[in-house]
C-alpha cells in the first residue's frame, strides 16, 4: 500500500467534527516530511479542511446550518497531540466553564507549556499563553481548572458567595485529600489559607469496609467473617482509620445500634455503610488512596445479597477520581470479579 493510500485511509476514518493532526500520521512507515506533503496534497479531495498547518478537520454537516467546524474542546485535544503540550484554561475561563461566573471572557485564552500561535474558529479566536509548566504537569487537569478558577475569584472578588462556596466544595470533593494537599502546595501561601476551608472534608464517622459487610443490612445475612470481627472487636471507621469515598449520600448509611447493643460492642458511631457503599470505600481506600490492588477483596468470597449489576453501577463513578494507573487497577478488579 502506497503512502498516499495510507494517508487517504486515515482521512476517510475521521468522523464528522473530528481533527487529524499531522503528528498522529508520523507513525506511518515513511519520512515525516513525505507524510506531511501527502497530507497537504490529499486533504481537500477527502472532504477535509485545513485548520492550520499540520491540522485538518472533517466538518459536521448540519441539516440547518450546513458544514460546521469542530468544537473548541476537540480543537484543544488535537493541539495537545500535535504539540505534545499541556493546555489548561486561564483562571477566568475556568471560572466560566465550571459555572462560577455567568459571563464568558472577552478573550478566550489557554495556558500551555509550549509556544502555540492563535487558532481562528468561526466566531472566536483561541489564544495561548506560555507559562511555567510546573502546575500544568504536576496537577490533575480537572483539579487544576478548579484551583485556577478559585484563584481568579479570590483575586478579582476577594471572597466567594455561598453558592460559589457550595459548588467549589462539591467539585473539590471529587478528589482525594492527598491530591488536594499536593496540588494546593504549589500555590502561594495566601491562596492556601483562603482555600483551606473549602478543602476540609466533614465526614461523620461510620463503620465501613469489611467491617460493614459483617453487619446485617435490612435483615439480610451478613458476611461469614463476622465471628472474627466480633472476636477482635476491631472496626474500620470512615473518618478515623479508613477512607470514605467522595459524594457520600444519606441513603448510603443505616443505623446499626441494635446489632452493636446485641453483641455489647462499644463503637464511636452507630452508623454503618450499606454493602454497596462499603465496597466503594474499600476500592477507594486501596486503589485511589494507596495505589494498591486489593487482592484480598474478592466478591466470590463474600456473602453479598447484591447483584453484580448493582455493584458495577456503584463502582464505575470511582473512575472519575482515578489517574491512569488507578483506572487500570480498578478495571482489573472489575474484570477479575466478572463485573465487565
Amino acid at each position: 500500500m502506497t503512502l498516499a493510500e495510507q494517508v487517504r485511509q486515515r482521512f476517510q476514518r475521521t468522523p464528522p467534527g473530528g481533527i487529524v493532526a499531522s503528528r498522529t500520521l508520523h507513525g506511518l512507515p515513511a519520512d515525516r516530511q513525505q507524510v506531511d506533503k501527502a497530507a497537504s496534497r490529499l486533504y481537500r479531495s477527502e472532504g477535509l479542511y485545513k485548520l492550520r498547518n499540520g491540522m485538518y478537520f472533517k466538518p459536521y454537516n448540519s441539516r440547518y446550518f450546513g458544514p460546521l467546524p469542530p468544537g473548541e474542546a476537540e480543537v484543544i485535544r488535537a493541539l495537545r497531540k500535535q504539540y505534545q503540550a499541556k493546555i489548561s484554561p486561564t483562571g477566568e475561563l475556568a471560572a466560566y466553564d465550571l459555572g462560577f461566573t455567568p459571563d464568558m471572557p472577552e478573550t478566550i485564552t489557554y495556558e500551555t507549556d509550549k509556544r502555540i500561535s492563535p487558532v481562528q474558529l468561526d466566531n472566536h479566536r483561541l489564544h495561548f499563553r506560555k507559562v511555567d509548566g510546573k502546575k500544568l504537569n504536576a496537577v490533575n487537569s480537572n483539579l487544576l481548572c478548579i484551583l485556577k478558577a478559585l484563584e481568579f475569584l479570590y483575586r478579582e472578588i476577594g471572597s466567594l458567595t455561598p453558592q460559589q462556596q457550595s459548588r467549589a466544595r462539591r467539585l473539590l470533593s471529587r478528589h482525594t485529600t492527598a491530591q488536594l494537599n499536593k496540588a494546593v502546595a504549589l500555590w502561594p501561601r495566601w491562596f492556601q489559607e483562603a482555600a483551606q476551608p473549602l478543602l476540609e472534608k466533614d465526614v461523620s464517622p461510620y463503620i465501613t469496609g469489611l467491617s460493614a459487610l459483617n453487619i446485617p443490612y435490612q435483615g439480610k445475612q451478613a458476611d461469614w467473617h463476622q465471628l472474627g470481627m466480633l472476636d477482635s472487636r476491631k472496626f474500620l471507621i470512615a473518618g478515623h482509620n479508613y477512607h470514605s469515598a467522595p459524594e457520600l449520600r444519606e441513603e448510603e448509611l443505616f443505623n446499626c445500634s441494635d446489632f452493636l447493643d446485641k453483641h455489647g460492642l462499644q463503637v464511636d458511631t452507630q452508623l454503618c455503610a450499606t454493602p454497596l457503599r462499603a465496597i466503594k470505600d474499600v476500592l477507594y481506600t486501596h486503589i485511589i488512596n494507596r495505589n494498591q490492588y486489593p487482592g484480598f477483596f474478592r466478591l466470590d468470597e463474600l456473602m453479598l445479597d447484591v447483584s453484580k449489576d448493582e455493584i458495577r453501577k456503584a463502582v464505575e463513578p470511582l473512575q472519575s477520581f482515578a489517574n491512569e494507573k488507578q483506572e487500570e487497577l480498578l478495571t482489573q478488579w472489575m474484570q477479575n470479579n466478572e463485573l465487565i
